[in-house]
């Protein structure tokens, strides 16, 4: 019995200084690695983790100075929510371990603007001789879902070689064709889309080579914020019609030169007015005859008379 006893006091005493002995063992010093995230989009969801390394687990954060974009919040290491306003916003962390280590860390984050997909085909501004790939594009996609795509060109010169095709396995593509135009819808499989991809391919044919390609593309995409419209043209420059000729400026006759003021053609003389102008110019030259220049013909002969 006293054996036993002994024995067992012994082994606790070995397991205590072997656990002694592994708490004593060093550890690395707690620090926090620099995140490999800076920055987010307005109404777009935001999941970014911390990464401290070293010390002892468990770990504690809390943000000491400065101001997290609102929409967001710092929990169990991880900076997440949806951002609802633009800026740049700076803030230090500071993360302690369980043996009460501290170790700080000034994080910024840049909160833009919800980019808008783009969408574009690459076509050739040359001569085409022979049948032509074109692909269509998608850019800056940000939660992109889906898009409708209508896509013409001029039926006299070129045709469809093949039915459409998906850019990749992860997009459904339907499509409907006819002369000079293609209409297609796609849409993600699973997860939304982010940053440049190809949304799909076709080709064109020339009837007549050679010829020049000229295509006009209008596409709805579905997005995280909301629906955005592009509308294109692409490949060589349409053609532009002769530039008409510049109609009269107000107050300007046609065929005058510019700044030319016209002049009112002069009316004829009429025959009667003139004479009628000419008596009424004698009784005025009469009427202003003086009454003591004006000689009788009695007084005239009663001069004679007198001696």
């Amino acid at each position: 019995m006293i054996h036993t006893v002994r024995w067992g006091l012994v082994v606790l005493l070995v397991s205590l200084a072997a656990c002694t002995s592994e708490l004593a063992v060093p550890t690395e010093p707690l620090r926090l690695l620099r995140a490999d995230w800076n920055v987010a989009y307005v109404g777009e969801a935001f999941d970014g983790p911390l990464r401290p390394t070293g010390g002892l687990r468990p770990y504690r954060f809390e943000v000491i100075d400065g101001t997290l974009p609102p929409g967001m919040s710092l929990a169990a290491g991880r900076l997440a929510g949806t951002p609802t306003e633009v800026g740049r916003f700076a803030f230090t962390v500071q993360v302690q371990d369980g043996n009460l280590s501290q170790t700080l860390q000034r994080v910024e984050l840049d909160v833009r603007p919800l980019p808008t997909p783009l969408v574009r085909i690459d076509a050739p501004r040359t001569e085409i001789r022979a049948a032509v790939p074109l692909i269509v594009r998608v850019e800056d996609a940000r939660g992109w879902r889906g898009a409708r795509v209508a896509v013409r060109w001029n039926a006299d010169a070129f045709e469809l070689l093949a039915p459409p095709t998906a850019g990749d396995a992860r997009l459904a593509l339907f499509h409907e064709a006819g002369p000079g135009n293609l209409w297609i819808e796609a849409a993600a499989l699973g997860a939304a889309r982010n940053g440049a991809f190809d949304l799909g391919r076709f080709s064109l044919r020339p009837l007549t080579p050679p010829a020049q390609l000229s295509l006009e593309l209008a596409a709805v995409s579905l997005y995280s914020g909301g629906e955005h419209l592009t509308v294109r043209t692409e490949g060589a420059p349409l053609p532009r019609p002769a530039p008409a000729m510049p109609s009269a400026a107000p107050g300007e006759a046609p065929g005058s030169a510019p700044g030319e003021v016209p002049t009112e053609p002069e009316a004829e003389p009429d025959d009667a007015a003139a004479d009628a102008a000419e008596d009424e110019a004698e009784d005025a030259a009469d009427d202003d005859t003086d009454p003591d220049e004006v000689v009788s013909d009695e007084d005239e002969d009663a001069e004679e008379e007198a001696p």
